[in-house]
């Protein structure tokens, strides 16, 4: 479901691109292979075969000079999409739904299961402008606008979008801080962790598939992580002590990232400048690197690891 802006932005086309992956067989058909053990400690469900709105050769024909408004939303299981423009040039206007204070150039946009970027951007290609994904074997196009004609490209700067109305991150001096540490999957140092009463080896956890600890459990515990007062702010230290990136979501809420100084820091790989970055509620927590988040408590909420199969 997407919510229009009452004053959206100056743009000749609006277009949502879902980009999805899909593991296939030899008879491309989906290959039955759910709930591998292998995958879940590794890096997911990660498809052979990728689509854009359900089409491995997506193409829409655009002039050259038109600007463009992309909506582009990672429907895939697991798979990271490293995005970046070929024939196009533009800014980063929104992340997760939230607009940017002030737009950012595109230069490459980590995409994670189930995150959105709102990107506004102008064709500057004679021939094809293209969407790419960066992967380790090569750039592929996930979705081709052939151009055909031109119009007279616009001057003015991309302008912001409209801010949400999303309360204001609280004082962090007086924040509640609690500490998330993930541990597990293949290749890790995880050697023990707690399921119910019991303290388990990696080799006793892999029977049930229970192959990533948060904290030390692998099972939610019954005490919550943090209790804060609604309104009040909550800074969480996450920290992914695994050889994977995992995508990390706070069901409900929005948070900002903190830099190394305690303050809203950068993003370096969404390149969205220091004091400008918006609220988000998913974030890609590379491996053995450690994250610091802050939010507005709004009631109950909890951090899923994502990886659906």
């Amino acid at each position: 479901m997407i919510i229009e802006e009452t004053n959206p932005p100056d743009v000749d086309r609006d277009l949502t691109l879902v980009i999805d992956d899909w593991r296939l067989d030899a008879e491309a058909q989906i290959e039955d292979s759910f709930g591998r053990l292998h995958d879940w400690a590794h890096a997911g469900r990660i498809g052979n075969w990728v689509t854009t709105n359900g089409d491995v050769e997506f193409k829409q024909t655009v002039r050259r000079g038109e600007r463009l408004r992309l909506r582009l939303i990672n429907a895939a299981n697991a798979r990271i999409f490293s995005l970046s423009l070929r024939g196009m040039v533009g800014v980063v206007a929104a992340l997760d739904g939230q607009p940017l204070v002030a737009p950012e150039p595109v230069e490459r946009v980590s995409l994670t299961p189930a995150q959105r970027v709102d990107l506004i951007v102008d064709v500057t290609a004679d021939d094809d402008a293209l969407v790419i994904s960066n992967e380790r074997d090569g750039t592929y196009s996930l979705a081709a606008f052939p151009v055909s004609g031109a119009v007279t490209p616009r001057v003015d700067p991309v302008a912001s979008l409209e801010q949400n109305n999303v309360p204001p991150l609280g004082a962090l001096s007086s924040a509640t801080t609690t500490r998330l540490v993930m541990e597990g999957g293949a290749m890790g140092g995880l050697a023990e962790a707690r399921l119910g009463d019991e303290k388990l080896s990696l080799r006793q956890l892999a029977q049930p598939g229970k192959v990533w600890a948060f904290n030390g459990r692998v099972d939610p515990p019954e005490a919550p992580l943090v209790s804060a007062g609604r309104g009040q702010t909550v800074i969480i230290n996450i920290v992914n002590d695994t050889r994977w990136p995992h995508a990390m979501h706070l069901h409900g809420h929005h948070f900002r990232r903190l830099g190394a100084d305690g303050a809203p820091g950068p993003t370096a790989r969404h390149h969205v400048g220091r004091a400008r970055r918006p609220r988000k509620h998913r974030l890609c927590r590379r491996q053995s690197r450690r994250m610091v988040v802050a939010l507005s408590h709004a009631g109950t909420f909890s951090s899923r690891h994502v990886d659906l199969d």
